[in-house]
């Protein structure tokens, strides 16, 4: 553990080093905030949990430096596969292709992605991370909190402007502020096995098997790795169906050969439903599942969790520059609490989908998940996964476009920045965010030729990167120019604009509004609520 002097003062207090905590710790300390983490454990987890990361966790390591260490240890590109009764298959599924240049669903080692981000956070001069520091009491008042923690190396207490609870699904942060967890938690009992050495390569899909009999999940990972997941019954005793000879009996069918060297982990485990009454208290606030509890079925907890650290960092860090206001740290909470409630629901009806038990019950979820799979639309909507919808902040911070603007353009406003390649002046072709940075950028769509048109001082104030995106031939750019990109494939560079559009892209890659020459002033003016750069001291 690192030495905390009683006089320093962080921007940020984290408490819990998991992945949702070390990633909000790393992404405010690459925006330049001082930031203590603590955990009361001293090493990272070995074991799994998160088995499924979606396209926009991969674009939040690629900010880290992370996203290709990730993927080399990550079945890429994954789908699924639903089977009825005796086994007979009901309908595959794989996610539309992503528009964020990751693959949209894939299989992860967590202990791969926590090792790396605890490594990272470990070396980051910006981060004090205290391990082995058990939090036991948190005080907060209008100018900022205290966290008092105990460790063998003796008692000690963190002063800091903001704290953030990351400290999972029983967490002290959430129950020290007063925050009540409100749903439920489903009767069925499961036992999940993770395997190691499985010798047979099995397709990229997670497999559903809702037999009628004993309902379970496969989902397979890559240098031999296999989870299986089997509904237990009121009578089974949970010791018993977890002693090493049943994990074995249960785990041979699909590793023949296995021996107790090749189970990783068993253990049996409730899904809960639940979310936070509120994910806000005075300066503190909750990320992952310390605000909201979801059941695997459709692997969004950590993914959840994940884009709630990249919500809330930025806008934390804006606060501590002085532009942002209060409103803008109420968005956290409108756009994530939203949304995260909604993939509660979608993972409690997959589940509902798999858990049914017995020959009515099966035949009759059998016989309605095919007549509807025959009407051409729900077929589209259920074999592209588009029940596990993208976060939608158009309620946050997003400035409803004009009627000057682009339908076209009008529609991705409040939803994730699309992320094509793009090539340079100079020839070279790279990824759209790399030219991006960590804060707020302007991306200007020319009709013809780069716009005469000098914008606000407002907009570099608030810091943000200017650039240029042309789908044809990129001209030379002008003394004053922003710098111009080519995107051949037109996948924001839209034709016969008529004239150029500039999208306003929020930190977190979100696209905060769309305006023309005409309507600038007007987006200035209401994005002055959420972040006003004039306010900075």
């Amino acid at each position: 553990m690192r030495d905390v002097n009683a006089m320093d003062h962080f921007d940020v207090a984290v408490v819990g080093a998991g992945p949702v905590g070390l990633t909000a710790a790393l992404l405010l300390a690459d925006g330049g905030a001082r930031v203590a983490l603590l955990d009361a454990a001293s090493a990272p987890m070995d074991l799994p949990r998160a088995i499924s990361i979606a396209d926009e966790t991969f674009r939040t390591m690629d900010r880290l430096g992370l996203a290709d260490a990730l993927k080399e240890e990550s079945l890429l590109g994954t789908g699924s596969r639903y089977f009825g009764l005796n086994d007979r298959p009901l309908a595959s599924s794989k996610p539309a292709p992503s528009r964020i240049g990751h693959p949209a669903k894939s299989q992860f080692d967590q202990p791969v992605l926590e090792d790396l981000l605890w490594t990272k956070a470990s070396n980051d001069e910006r981060i004090s991370f205290l391990t082995g520091a058990q939090v036991n009491a948190i005080a907060q008042d209008k100018d900022g909190v205290t966290v008092d923690f105990h460790s063998e190396a003796g008692d000690g207490t963190v002063a800091a402007s903001w704290l953030i609870g990351a400290d999972g699904g029983r967490s002290f942060v959430r129950e020290a502020l007063g925050i009540d967890l409100v749903g439920s938690t489903q009767e069925e009992r499961w036992v999940v096995i993770d395997l190691l050495n499985v010798p047979e390569d099995r397709e990229p899909y997670a497999e559903f098997h809702g037999n009628g009999t004993r309902p379970y999940v496969l989902v397979p990972g890559i240098k031999g790795r296999l989870r299986l997941e089997f509904m237990l019954f009121d009578h089974e005793n949970a010791d018993e169906m977890t002693s090493p000879a049943q994990i074995l009996e249960l785990s041979r069918p699909f590793h023949p050969r296995i021996g107790p060297e090749d189970v990783r982990r068993a253990v049996v485990y409730v899904a809960h439903q639940r979310i936070a009454r509120t994910y806000r208290s005075g300066r503190s606030f909750l990320i992952g599942d310390a605000a909201h509890l979801m059941p695997p079925f459709s692997g969004q907890g950590l993914n959840a969790g994940l884009r709630d650290a990249l919500n809330l960092s930025w806008k934390l860090l804006e606060v501590l520059r002085g532009a942002g206001t209060d409103r803008l740290l109420s968005t956290y909470e409108s756009e994530r609490r939203t949304h995260a409630a909604k993939m509660v629901k979608v993972s409690r009806r997959t589940g509902a989908v798999v858990m049914a038990v017995g020959a009515v019950k099966t035949n009759v979820r059998d016989i309605a998940f095919r007549t509807v799979s025959l009407i051409p639309a729900i077929h589209r909507y259920l074999g592209s996964m588009r029940f596990i919808s993208p976060p939608d902040y158009r309620n946050g911070v997003a400035i409803k476009a004009g009627r000057d603007v682009d339908r076209r353009l009008a529609a991705s406003v409040g939803f994730a920045l699309s992320q094509p390649s793009v090539t340079g002046p100079d020839g070279a072709t790279t990824p759209l965010d790399a030219h991006l940075g960590d804060g707020w950028s302007l991306l200007t769509l020319e009709a013809v030729s780069p716009s005469a048109h000098r914008p606000d001082p407002f907009w570099s104030l608030l810091g943000a990167r200017r650039l240029g995106l042309a789908g044809t031939q990129v001209p030379p750019a002008g003394q004053d120019s922003a710098p111009l990109l080519l995107d051949a494939r037109r996948v924001l560079a839209v034709p016969h604009l008529g004239k150029p559009h500039t999208l306003v892209v929020r930190p977190d890659r979100y696209v905060a509004a769309v305006f023309t020459d005409d309507s600038e002033q007007s987006v200035i003016q209401s994005l002055r609520s959420y972040v006003n750069p004039l306010s900075r001291r």
